[in-house]
């Protein structure tokens, strides 16, 4: 899968990685598979990098079916925070993650922000270099 994602934190932190060129369809199973995963457990964060061309695919009409097809779902999203990182220079990334961080206020129990580097992504999460201390 082009997205990979790790959980740390006792299940509170989720730290994902898109690295190849996906599809709609294959950002739809990142989400449906960590909404689904057992080990997560709120509060999460979560830390999503986008590497550079990895978005290449995907244009707004996908998102916008990707953010009607969650209001559809069975259960509801669970609330979290999102820091979503755009690899530098990537601007069609930077658009969509922009456009999913707005629709996202709207709708969702959920804050999303979107950051141009890692570090400063981290600190609004609250958390250090593979996850938040454990209480």
């Amino acid at each position: 899968m082009p997205i990979s994602y790790d959980v740390h934190g006792d299940g509170h932190f989720i730290s994902a990685v898109a690295s190849a060129p996906l599809t709609i369809e294959e950002f739809v199973e990142y989400e449906v598979a960590h909404a689904m995963d057992e080990r997560i457990t709120p509060p999460v964060s979560e830390l999503f990098k986008i590497q550079q061309g990895a978005f290449s695919q995907i244009t707004m009409d996908d998102m916008l079916k990707l953010l009607e097809r969650r209001k559809t779902g069975e259960s509801p999203p669970t609330p979290h925070r999102c820091a979503i990182v755009v690899a530098l220079g990537d601007a069609h990334a930077w658009e969509l993650a922009k456009f999913y961080e707005g629709m996202a206020k709207l709708h969702y129990p959920e804050s999303v922000i979107v950051f141009g580097d890692e570090h400063t992504a981290r600190i609004y999460l609250g958390v250090g270099a593979a996850g938040p201390a454990k209480a």
